[in-house]
């Protein structure tokens, strides 16, 4: 992943909403952070439109002004809101190996993909660093809403499907 990327999804992460969902049928965790364009520079808006397929790969920010970047990013958040997703899964390889799996993507475009071993990953990585800001900011959120007595965010889906099933029979 590149390093500015990482930068900025710091930042997103420290100022807004960040959500979470559990999958227990599939072991999956997904961490959705919201797109905030008044923090991306023109560097990150050409990587997310280039992602999304509206600019050509091999176009670099040199062919493009900064006001003709903003126009047509402008362009792709008043079609939707687009949000970033870390997933998190984990499968065992053909050697028996535990892995790690991390997904990065940007509106269903994947920016970053990467396993690896689950006994090796490094507390450097700059995946699970971001998983952690992540957590961090969730159970922050959530002694907010406690404060405040709001009703619990977080809600067990498979306590919820556990729940349907049972009143069915």
């Amino acid at each position: 992943m590149k390093k500015y990327l990482e930068t900025y999804l710091r930042k997103v992460i420290r100022q807004e909403y960040v959500s979470v969902h559990h999958d227990y049928d599939s072991a999956e965790t997904t961490y959705i952070i919201p797109y905030n364009a008044s923090l991306a520079s023109p560097k990150i808006k050409l990587l997310l439109l280039q992602s999304a397929g509206i600019i050509e790969d091999d176009e670099t920010i040199d062919d493009y002004t900064t006001s003709e970047i903003e126009e047509t990013s402008k362009n792709l958040i008043d079609i939707t809101t687009p949000e970033f997703e870390i997933s998190t899964s984990h499968y065992i390889n053909n050697r028996g190996v535990l892995m790690t799996h991390y997904i990065l993507n940007f509106d269903g475009d994947i920016l970053f993909q990467k396993s690896y071993p689950s006994n090796k990953i490094s507390t450097k990585n700059q995946m699970l660093r971001l998983i952690k800001l992540c957590s961090n900011k969730i159970i922050d959120q959530e002694r907010a809403a406690q404060k405040f007595k709001m009703e619990k965010m977080l809600i067990s889906t498979n306590m919820f499907n556990l729940r349907v099933t049972r009143d069915k029979r």
